[in-house]
């Protein structure tokens, strides 16, 4: 296959990619490149499509989610299947192909179970994995409910991330599941961009040989990077003082990231239900072709991306993005950041990026916390919205009413 060669010229160093040609697909419909505040990594992979860094398209991202299912399923066998994502970034895009592969495969039984940087207070973590590369090297999964793992070896094992560069990431979380006893005689890793010439299959392959291993994307290619001589890298950003309460999760709390997973019935009835909640406590606040920008918040996406696709589905023009504790510098890329203390009393920073508040005539922010979890600093930035919290209630805030 015939490749195209881009150079990024970055502050420490330049970034080359070498793209595997797609006459259906441009590079920059799929992403950019910014500068992260790592000194392990210095450039980031920005997706135009996630709705983490730019705000997307409920449609665009709803077309990419089913495409990645569309090419994992000829590498699905007959048994059950188990989809697994990363936290924050990929929480939601590993729900989406979860969504699309119990739709198009209802004869399959298939269980979600992504990682979280949260756990409920006594809830010891099933597994512990990292990420080495990230600026949160932490992950948890926590212990499964019921009917989530697959009942026989004869299973299927989908990793969902929004890239991969090395498959360092997928083969952790690999082989902390074959310790933990579960088994798979195939795995598909699931990528918006593959950077890794086939590292990832290798690497994941090394961890569970008894497995086959394939891997689709909407892209591949390689990269290299080559440092600037004299260039320092860019460090992590130091902490804040935490503001917002100490938050941990309840398992039980509807629509909220579902951190011990999910099975396709309980999922498919939470779809209809959010729904339903969506036409009556959301859409009687919009007035008529209102541009409407929806806000997650950290690894809550998934339910906010589905309001705001139920809502451009109303005639709306239409943006979702979410909160992130990556920290990624201004630039070409991110042409506006707004910073502010962690939703969760952390003692972290938080951003919101290419956010321009004026441009919408209402904004929606869906958190798991309560109002607390909101701090001063966003909702200053943020002027006039709507809070959706933890218990789906629906707040009006603007810069007067400030908590």
């Amino acid at each position: 296959m015939q490749t195209s060669k881009y150079d990024h010229a970055l502050s420490t160093g330049i970034l080359t990619l070498e793209i595997e040609d797609d006459d259906s697909l441009f590079p920059d419909e799929l992403f950019q490149i910014a500068e992260r505040e790592n000194p392990k990594r210095a450039f980031l992979f920005v997706s135009t499509l996630l709705g983490r860094h730019i705000p997307a398209s409920p449609s665009l991202h709803r077309t990419a989610l089913n495409a990645l299912a569309d090419r994992a399923i000829p590498h699905l066998g007959s048994g059950s299947v188990l989809v697994m994502s990363y936290a924050e970034t990929a929480v939601g895009l590993g729900l989406g192909v979860f969504d699309a592969l119990c739709r198009n495969c209802p004869e399959l039984s298939i269980g979600f179970l992504p990682t979280t940087r949260f756990s409920p207070d006594g809830v010891v973590p099933w597994i512990n994995a990292r990420e080495d590369h990230s600026h949160a090297v932490e992950h948890m999964i926590l212990p499964p409910r019921k009917g989530v793992l697959p009942e026989t070896d004869e299973a299927t094992l989908v990793l969902v991330d929004d890239e991969t560069t090395t498959g360092n990431t997928f083969k952790g979380l690999a082989q902390e599941l074959y310790l933990s006893g579960v088994a798979f005689n195939r795995v598909v890793l699931v990528t918006l961009t593959d950077w890794s010439d086939n590292q990832s299959i290798a690497a994941v392959g090394a961890a569970l040989p008894n497995a086959s291993v394939s891997a689709v994307s909407l892209l591949s290619g390689r990269y290299t990077w080559t440092p600037s001589s004299g260039t320092t890298p860019h460090p992590l950003p130091p902490g804040c003082p935490p503001v917002c309460p100490f938050w941990s999760p309840n398992l039980d709390v509807p629509f909220g990231v579902p951190r011990s997973g999910l099975n396709s019935e309980d999922f498919a009835r939470d779809i209809q239900a959010w729904s339903e909640y969506v036409d009556v406590e959301i859409l009687p606040l919009l007035a008529p072709a209102a541009r409407v920008l929806v806000i997650g918040t950290g690894e809550h996406v998934w339910y906010p991306f589905l309001a705001a696709e139920i809502i451009s589905e109303q005639g709306h023009e239409t943006r979702f993005i979410s909160t992130t504790r990556s920290p990624v510098l201004p630039g070409t890329v991110i042409q506006k950041q707004i910073s502010f203390p962690d939703h969760y009393g952390l003692g972290i920073t938080m951003y919101l990026n290419n956010v321009d508040p004026d441009r919408w005539d209402e904004i929606i922010l869906f958190t798991e916390t309560d109002l607390g979890g909101i701090p001063e600093a966003l909702r200053s930035a943020l002027g006039r919205c709507w809070i959706v919290d933890g218990s789906l209630k629906v707040t009006s805030l603007n810069k007067e009413t400030l908590i």
